[in-house]
């Protein structure tokens, strides 16, 4: 069992998480359990997956390291891989059986916060494929993250292997195959780690340690929706009133100046002119 532990802002003490790890080691305590850091988690990287390696050095944020890191560990290893804030509340040695296995994610994909894999896994092949290619730059960090290596590159990875699964695109056999935490009548929603909650498997904190700024807007946004939709659309309305006003002003100031004045003087004595020689021939 792999958990990993680097270190950056709020993460930096791992004593707030020692009652997580107490119980998933108590549990399980015939398992080899590895913990992960800064140190020997680049180490682990530069020695096995080198063309990876200058990426995972120079990912901007802790997090990102940690979501390949876990990738890799898995790849080599194979196991359970758990963060830091979930407990165990029962043995996962039954799971073991299953060539791959992660909780779903609300509201649509996979969460990348449990995942139980054997080594080498095609899957996990393609994960850490794909990892530079995907290694872009986004100006807001939580979206550079979800995109780069987070639960949205997992969950997107995920559904190209699934397809590839259903159109017998790359031959596969049992032991290939990727399956979602559920319940015995195929429920995932008990099984998610969403937030802070409790599941039949885990206690899940919801510790979101890697959360900036712009994570807790967009969980604002998402939380009163309504009210962020309703705001949008009264700053369009007024940015609108505001661009029409300024139209309608320049108009009536180009009427009024002494040149468009000028000019209708020159063209109402032109018209004057005109209608004078229809009258009395070019010559009177």
């Amino acid at each position: 069992m792999s958990h990993i532990h680097l270190q950056e802002g709020r993460n930096s003490s791992l004593d707030r998480y020692s009652g997580a790890l107490a119980s998933c080691q108590n549990l399980h305590a015939d398992w080899s359990h590895l913990l992960w850091t800064d140190d020997n988690g680049t180490a682990f990287i530069r020695e096995h997956y080198p063309t990876i390696a200058p990426h995972y050095e120079n990912y901007a944020q802790s997090i990102q390291r940690a979501n390949i890191l876990r990738y890799a560990v898995l790849d080599h290893f194979g196991g359970v891989h758990l963060d830091l804030d979930v407990s165990c509340l029962q043995p996962l040695d039954d799971l073991r059986q299953l060539p791959f296995l992660t909780p779903g994610a609300y509201p649509a994909g996979v969460n990348n916060a449990f995942i139980l894999a054997r080594p080498h896994h095609p899957f996990l092949t393609h994960l850490l494929e794909e990892v530079p290619r995907r290694d872009m730059k986004w100006p807001m960090p939580y979206v550079e993250n979800m995109l780069s290596t987070g639960c949205m590159y997992f969950t997107n990875r995920w559904m190209t292997y699934v397809r590839w699964l259903k159109d017998g695109s790359k031959p596969t056999t049992s032991d290939e195959q990727v399956y979602i935490l559920a319940d015995t009548d195929g429920n995932i929603d008990h099984h998610m780690l969403r937030g802070k909650v409790t599941t039949p498997l885990f206690a899940h904190e919801g510790a979101s340690s890697w959360h900036g700024w712009d994570a807790a807007a967009i969980v604002l946004i998402g939380k009163h929706y309504c009210l962020f939709l309703a705001l949008v659309g009264l700053g369009m309305a007024m940015s609108i009133a505001v661009v029409w006003k300024l139209i309608r002003r320049n108009k009536m100031a180009e009427r009024q100046s002494p040149a468009a004045r000028s000019r209708g003087s020159r063209g109402s004595i032109e018209k004057l002119d005109d209608e004078e020689k229809l009258l009395f021939g070019k010559d009177c």
